[in-house]
């Protein structure tokens, strides 16, 4: 089971139980202008209250850039602990994270953006998750390797799909259920992942939910991130193209 990016900055952060945002320096081939462009227009913790953050919570956003390949690949599912689907990523990639600090829980919502050097580049590394995400589908159980702790079971079921916004934009998505029984917890990890294409672009989309019976996502929370997929989409494109 992978370490969730969000578990990872709460366990970093909850002692302070702060709002926390921070706009780090530019990556090496965005001017500062343009981070600030896209910093007005990425998730914000007002948009988080939408999916069911409330006001104990952190943000951070961040821009990262590699001098060669991506520093980050757009992460689709996990099938067992030790294989992940992700698509190919950008030489740019800025990103919003808003998680809750309230609860026992940890809930999340990102917005990232792979900028890719052109339209044929992006559109390249789209294609290739059209094809990947057909593998987040059914009932993943890992077997033991030898000297595992067999006591509990983790099984991840994952569906995936298509869909359209009310005004045509059309987006991949994909939902993720983990759960690991053993004698003493029940931790489990919810997740909804969305995939947008626009211009030289690919925008992810991730909410999440997990922690010792961490309840599954709404309906209410799956829509509410599909709007934001198709309005923090637009708002990008209004800025950039």
């Amino acid at each position: 089971m992978r370490i969730s990016r969000a578990f990872t900055l709460t366990a970093a952060t909850a002692a302070a139980a702060l709002t926390l945002s921070a706009v780090p320096a530019q990556a090496a081939s965005l001017s500062p202008t343009t981070v600030a462009d896209a910093y007005s227009v990425m998730l914000t913790p007002t948009q988080a209250k939408l999916v069911g953050i409330g006001k104990q919570r952190v943000s951070n956003f961040g821009v990262a850039n590699s001098t060669k390949g991506a520093p980050d690949a757009p992460w689709l599912c996990e099938l067992s602990g030790d294989t992940a689907i992700e698509g190919k990523g950008a030489q740019d990639v800025l990103s919003s994270q808003v998680l809750s600090l309230g609860g026992k829980n940890v809930n999340t919502i990102e917005q990232e953006i792979h900028w890719f050097a052109n339209e044929k580049q992006a559109k390249k590394a789209y294609d290739g998750i059209v094809a990947k995400v057909k593998g987040c589908e059914g009932q993943h159980t890992p077997a033991p390797n030898s000297g595992d702790d067999t006591s509990f079971t983790i099984t991840t079921k994952l569906t995936n799909g298509e869909k359209k916004a009310k005004d045509g934009d059309a987006f991949l998505w994909v939902n993720s259920e983990t759960t690991m029984g053993d004698p003493t917890t029940n931790f489990a990890e919810h997740e909804y992942t969305t995939v947008r294409l626009f211009g030289k672009y690919i925008q992810i989309m991730d909410l999440e939910s997990e922690g010792n019976n961490a309840p599954a996502l709404t309906k209410m929370q799956i829509t509410a991130t599909d709007r934001l997929t198709d309005s923090l989409g637009d708002a990008w494109q209004a800025k950039f193209m």
